[in-house]
């Protein structure tokens, strides 16, 4: 076939669209794999087209090894839309869990392809032209389109199961999230519907051969693509602006209510250190240090506790708490994180170091940290488990009297930077505030004005956390960075019930609002209670008729 203007045209919107997709691809190939699906859709999507219009154009006359980078992109680009709406939506383990064998198609006709080139260079020696000529225009294609069609389809239901597991947006926020994709979707599902029309007529009328036939659905194609890409990109923007602004104003408050938890911890000459030099991971390491002692009533609790659920979260080779036995001089190993304690609560092989000799003995007699970047240098160290390159250790004080010391080894020379010299100081402070407690027999009462209760407020109350129906003890537990036992504590303590109770008493209170809004009249009871963030109708019925004393139906008559 010739050059016209209609091929032409539709060849140069093609290859414009592939060059702003790559350009787009590489700006924001690092940022998120969203991103990477969407523009990869553009790019393999006009491939296609502008394969087939350069085997129009004849140009593998000129150029015969331009065939060889023919590649069944067709298999690909609907793979890359499933990918695309399966992280938009934030359900990515569908697409990683079916990866292989949606790329199947693609693999297979990739192989097929590869034959068929070898076949041509070979003069058709395995197979003949005629087959050739079927393979590539009839099953080829028709299985493209059949793939097509199925891809879209489960898309679709993708996207309306979605609807109905929610996760922490609201019904009316889910609606206008997945309106869009939905409307995408059913656009693709209308091209192949055009793109099989265009199938029929081939065997409709037999005088109607080459591509002619596609350019009216070609130019529909692409006048969709710029649509589809021009605004697809300005909402990806402005959805990672929304995600970015939203995620750092909760963020904020998180810290800030941190920050105020530690209060009782340390003076304000610290905490101003804490908040201008140390990085988020640091008040998160000790408010939930702080809360993991909060239950802790014995010694050997505590130190555990401390290497266990705290210098575990550092992600450290090894910790040992020594504490020193002044009756005999010695600093004895009470607990371990790492090889010393093979995942018990009980040292292997523990040893005992003399005050004033090594690392450790030097610390704990002059009452200063030391950090070792290359302990071969220095003839103070003293193997324990094992020889490593750098060493971290760090008094603890009682009463201004040294009792102990945090100590860790790395085999990573340099290992420890100031972060790491800063956290374990402030976390021997902690310990030696909560050994004089436990020495003096104290405990630490929780009380209406508790900061981590004010937190866990704010972000029911204004973040809505209880909206996302997966909300457990322990995923709020990590978002506030405190143990989920003193999570459970406060909870019981402060609101005179249970953790169910009082997320359901958001989700009730969330509810009834709805239920008397004339905003909502056309809300399903359903509707209303996966927005509100229960997970089933007989759910929400059950518990709302315990908090109120009525049905759902007869609260909103």
């Amino acid at each position: 076939m010739k050059l016209n203007p209609y091929n032409i045209i539709i060849f140069l919107g093609c290859l414009v669209l592939v060059i702003l997709s790559l350009r787009k691809l590489f700006i924001h190939w690092k940022s998120n794999k969203i991103y990477r699906y969407f523009y990869g859709f553009f790019i393999t999507a006009n491939l296609v087209i502008i394969q087939v219009l350069l085997m129009d154009f004849k140009i593998h006359k000129f150029q015969p090894w331009i065939l060889m980078l023919f590649l069944p992109f067709q298999y690909l680009s609907p793979v890359y839309l499933t990918a695309f709406i399966c992280y938009y939506l934030k359900k990515e383990e569908i697409y990683n869990k079916n990866k292989l064998y949606l790329l199947y198609p693609f693999i297979g006709f990739f192989t097929l392809y590869t034959i068929l080139k070898i076949n041509i260079i070979m003069d058709y020696a395995w197979i003949s032209k005629k087959i050739f000529t079927i393979i590539h225009t009839e099953i080829d294609e028709n299985s493209a389109l059949a793939y097509s069609i199925i891809l879209s389809v489960w898309c679709l239901l993708i996207i309306l199961r979605y609807e109905n597991t929610i996760g922490n947006l609201s019904y009316k926020q889910v609606k206008k999230k997945t309106k869009w994709i939905k409307t995408i979707i059913s656009i693709f599902i209308t091209f192949n519907i055009l793109w099989l029309l265009t199938i029929l007529l081939f065997f409709i009328r037999e005088d109607i051969s080459g591509h002619f036939p596609y350019y009216p659905y070609w130019i529909l194609y692409v006048l969709f693509y710029y649509i589809f890409f021009f605004l697809g990109s300005k909402h990806l923007y402005k959805v990672s602006e929304d995600n970015k602004i939203e995620a750092e104003q909760v963020q904020q408050a998180i810290e800030s209510f941190q920050m105020s938890g530690l209060n009782h911890m340390f003076t304000e000459e610290e905490l101003q250190l804490i908040h201008y030099d140390a990085p988020s991971q640091i008040t998160g390491v000790l408010s939930y240090f702080s809360t993991s002692l909060f239950d802790k009533h014995k010694l050997e609790d505590v130190l555990w506790d401390i290497v266990e659920n705290c210098i575990s979260h550092l992600q450290l080779e090894d910790c040992i708490i020594y504490i020193l036995d002044k009756s005999k001089g010695i600093l004895v190993q009470k607990a371990a994180f790492g090889n010393k304690n093979n995942g018990e609560r009980k040292i292997l092989s523990p040893i005992e170091i003399p005050l004033g000799k090594g690392i450790v003995g030097e610390v704990a007699f002059s009452g200063t940290f030391e950090c070792i970047h290359n302990v071969s240098n220095d003839n103070r160290y003293i193997v324990d488990d094992m020889s490593r390159k750098s060493e971290l250790a760090v008094p603890i004080f009682v009463n201004d009297l040294v009792v102990g010391v945090l100590d860790s080894e790395n085999s990573q020379e340099g290992f420890f930077n100031e972060n790491h010299i800063f956290l374990f100081q402030l976390i021997a402070k902690l310990t030696g505030k909560k050994l004089a407690q436990v020495h003096l027999g104290s405990t630490i009462n929780i009380t209406d004005d508790n900061l981590y209760f004010k937190e866990l407020h704010f972000l029911m109350k204004e973040a809505k956390i209880y909206r996302d129906s997966n909300l457990s003890l322990d995923s709020i537990s990590k978002m506030l960075n405190i143990s989920s036992n003193y999570l459970s504590q406060l909870v019981n303590k402060l609101s005179e019930t249970n953790f169910s109770d009082y997320v359901n008493s958001f989700r009730i209170e969330d509810a009834k609002s709805k239920l008397k809004d004339s905003k909502f009249t056309n809300y399903t009871i359903l509707d209303i209670a996966l927005e509100s963030g229960f997970n089933s109708k007989s759910t929400f019925y059950s518990v709302f008729k315990k908090h109120t004393g009525l049905s759902p139906k007869e609260f909103r008559n």
